[in-house]
């Protein structure tokens, strides 16, 4: 089972003109319900067609997710650890037992979190023991920039370029008393830092992490709910607003711009992949302009 991908919303659209039909595939990824930085380095917005007149801000409609429900995240993966039912209410169904999580920088990182951390050669790695505390281990150079990121309490290990970042995790993990055991490796880490982790601590057996990150993920908190209606109801707002503005003649570029704005307008990041034409029968489209 894989889980998909976050704050993705995937849309194939169809239009119609006075004198043929435009085949529009739209994918589009809301990356955050947060402020957004303006567009092309300026803060003044772009004239759009009156359609977009309604779009306005979610304002305080948006509350991020909080330290508190960062901490029950950690919290419920240590108890599906310990091999608790995988549903809430009790299920004869149980998560596989672990001893320990690994995680590298992706979106399970930002779950468990708060961080969101662009991946390089250079490992910012996450461990959750079962019991303890969890600990991150980054570069020494990125330490400040990473405790700005912080969003609750976490122990933080700096590595310098000639130490090894996954000797330093399993030794995290040593001062903690686990030295054997069961790793659950996140499925989006990477083979190089798996491999070393493996390396470093040979008397662990390592697994895939699934069994936890994807209960923890699928269950969906009330206010989780909240915010992706807010995200799919911003989707609705920016893509009528996009099609009601469609013109014989716009190219693929024209209405993408349509679509950035319309969120920028929103104070949100959101953009989109448009294919129209030929280019629309190809997932991603092609080189050549198309109108």
């Amino acid at each position: 089972m894989k889980r998909p991908a976050p704050q993705r919303f995937p849309s194939g659209l169809v239009s119609a003109s006075r004198r043929r039909w435009f085949q529009v595939t739209g994918f589009l990824s809301i990356g955050a319900l947060t402020p957004r930085v303006a567009l092309n380095g300026s803060d003044e917005s772009p004239t759009l067609p009156s359609a977009f007149s309604g779009l306005k801000p979610l304002g305080e409609r948006v509350r991020p997710i909080n330290p508190d429900e960062f901490r029950q995240r950690i919290e419920r993966a240590q108890q599906l650890m310990a091999g608790a039912p995988l549903a809430p209410s009790g299920s004869p169904s149980q998560a596989e037992k672990y001893d320990a999580l690994f995680f590298a920088p992706g979106t399970s990182l930002y779950y468990f979190t708060g961080i969101r951390w662009g991946l390089s050669e250079r490992l910012v790695g996450l461990v959750i023991p079962r019991t303890g505390h969890p600990v991150l281990v980054v570069p020494a150079f990125e330490e400040g920039r990473l405790r700005e990121k912080l969003h609750l309490p976490i122990e933080v290990r700096i590595w310098q370029e000639d130490q090894s970042p996954t000797k330093m995790a399993a030794a995290a993990l040593a001062d903690q008393n686990i030295r054997t055991g069961r790793i659950g490796i996140e499925e989006t880490a990477g083979f190089t830092f798996f491999d070393h982790l493996r390396n470093a601590g040979p008397g662990f057996d390592y697994a895939s992490a699934d069994s936890v990150t994807i209960a923890c993920r699928a269950h969906k908190s009330a206010h989780e709910l909240e915010l992706m209606r807010l995200a799919c109801g911003a989707t609705f707002d920016v893509f009528r607003a996009t099609f009601a503005s469609l013109k014989e003649g716009m190219s693929q570029e024209d209405i993408a711009h349509l679509i950035e704005a319309g969120f920028a307008k929103m104070n949100l990041h959101g953009g989109a992949l448009v294919l129209l034409g030929a280019s629309a029968a190809l997932p991603h489209g092609t080189l050549q302009p198309q109108n």
